[in-house]
């Protein structure tokens, strides 16, 4: 199947290459010609997401926010805009469940089905096909895109309601961010102590309370290595997404709206271009602990 890829970040260009080496026919498209441009032995370049649209069978949608994929999908030279009305349209950036919902409706009515597909995982497990992408949508769609997307990691199909994986999503992103603050306050705890963190952190991953987060991110978090994988300014936006997506709910997150105010002041001191886990060393800095 010829495959489109809209938006050429961390995530989207890791995507793009796995599906270059899973053999596929790739075009992508990315709004400074710069990063499309190392694609351009191995990938068509699309001037614009109607033009990618046009030569696609699927087009996979990976931007930053909700003005960005309306950009893409709905703006001047936008995929609505292309006469190809067979192309699928799968988006993958966490955005909120209304406004997954409002994206898909306004391409339905231009006969374009598109699948809500938020994933999860970081570039290096999109460049393995490591991902977990959690798809919403027509199951008619689903079924024609599913060879595709399932090259990208292990596939979770939610049900037709448009927006219910998003919400899955931020409910499982606002996980990662309380995670990564329990154990930036353990470190910080015992730092203050005047113990060495690196102990903290082998033992927490020796018992039954380890994460993922902590085996990967822990030592790394001791040794004040925040190189982004997943911006700390994105998972402010993504907690910011769940607490205006339980408003509409009508229900209370308390501990994600703590969250968020820690993760806004923390991206208000310095910290946004960093790993999210540089909460680690924005509670450093307000307890006078830096280096």
């Amino acid at each position: 199947m010829k495959v489109g890829v809209a938006g050429l970040g961390l995530m989207g260009f890791g995507i793009a290459t796995r599906l270059v080496n899973s053999g596929h026919v790739v075009s992508v498209y990315n709004r400074s010609s710069s990063k499309a441009k190392q694609f351009s032995k191995n990938a068509s370049i699309a001037p614009s997401p109607k033009e990618l649209a046009d030569s696609c069978d699927i087009v996979i949608t990976i931007v930053t926010d909700f003005e960005a994929v309306k950009e893409v999908l709905l703006g001047k030279g936008g995929i609505i805009e292309s006469a190809n009305r067979d192309v699928i349209v799968a988006d993958a950036s966490t955005i909120s469940p209304s406004q997954s919902e409002h994206c898909a409706k306004e391409l339905r009515k231009a006969g374009i089905e598109m699948l809500g597909m938020p994933v999860m995982g970081g570039p290096a497990a999109a460049e393995t096909g490591e991902l977990v992408p959690m798809v919403a949508g027509s199951r008619q769609a689903f079924e024609k895109a599913r060879q595709v997307i399932e090259k990208l990691g292990r596939t979770f199909y939610v049900g037709e309601r448009d927006g219910s994986a998003n919400a899955i999503k931020l409910a499982l992103n606002l996980n990662i961010a309380l995670v990564a603050s329990a154990v930036s306050e353990g470190i910080t705890l015992v730092r203050g102590c005047g113990i060495d963190p690196s102990i903290f952190v082998q033992v927490l991953n020796s018992t039954y309370f380890k994460t993922g987060l902590s085996e990967k991110k822990g030592p790394k978090m001791v040794k004040n290595d925040f190189a982004p994988s997943f911006h700390l300014k994105n998972m402010l936006k993504d907690l910011e997404l769940a607490r205006g997506t339980a408003q509409a709910a009508g229900i209370t997150l308390p501990q994600t709206a703590l969250a968020q105010q820690v993760f806004r002041a923390a991206s208000n001191s310095g910290y946004s271009e960093q790993d999210y886990t540089s909460i680690c060393a924005f509670l450093a800095q307000i307890n006078g602990m830096e280096k």
